[in-house]
């Protein structure tokens, strides 16, 4: 349960934890605490792992197989359970980042405890923008965004502590995003249907399981 001080200077709640979902880092935890009733199957659970060990995941999936949904979860999972921290999202089309936000919304919309701002909870809901609220201001450091990857440089900059690049079909998402993304993510999420590319996502997949460069040594 949330330790509430009353209104900030922002008029937002005072949140007076601010790490109130620090010790939610295992996904399984968060999950079975604010999403009770979900439920993920063993594919989905594989992905959330993944993203939870390692520094990049891709994943080659069909349609109608939970990609947004899982992806969903992560974001938020990633950006409550962490601070300073910085999400960005990203597609080749303005459609695909609704259906994955929407996901993000829903998410929001039937977690157990209040996630909005206005309802006490710790987001600065927006469009296509979260933002955190502690001790009753909203933080200037951390948020999760959605951006069309039309303009690579758009993706340069989200440097933070805690970062993660969720590339929705990747199949699509031109090789120069990519560059510019992994020089800030520590953590990359790509996901797509197999569809023909010649791209970061079908080298990627087609290398199979590494060890990263520091892990090897």
């Amino acid at each position: 349960k949330e330790d509430q001080g009353g209104p900030g200077p922002k008029g937002y709640l005072r949140v007076t934890t601010p790490d109130l979902y620090a010790g939610l880092a295992d996904p399984v935890a968060f999950k079975n605490q604010l999403w009770p009733e979900v439920t993920f199957y063993d594919k989905q659970w594989e992905v959330i792992f993944s993203v939870h060990c390692n520094d990049e995941t891709l994943v080659p999936a069909g349609n109608q197989l939970g990609k947004d949904f899982v992806a969903g979860f992560i974001v938020l999972w990633f950006f409550l359970t962490r601070h300073p921290v910085r999400v960005v999202t990203t597609s080749v089309k303005d459609d695909h980042l609704r259906v994955l936000w929407g996901e993000i919304g829903r998410f929001i919309n039937t977690c157990r405890v209040p996630l909005r701002a206005e309802r006490g909870g710790p987001l600065v809901v927006n469009h296509r923008e979260l933002r955190k609220v502690l001790d009753g201001v909203r933080c200037p450091i951390s948020y999760a965004i959605g951006m069309v990857s039309e303009n690579p440089e758009g993706l340069a900059g989200h440097h933070a502590a805690n970062t993660l690049l969720v590339l929705d079909e990747a199949s699509g998402v031109p090789q120069q995003a990519y560059d510019q993304g992994r020089t800030w993510a520590k953590r990359v999420l790509a996901i797509s249907n197999c569809n023909p590319c010649d791209n970061f996502f079908k080298e990627g997949v087609e290398a199979g399981d590494l060890v990263a460069p520091d892990d090897a040594a």
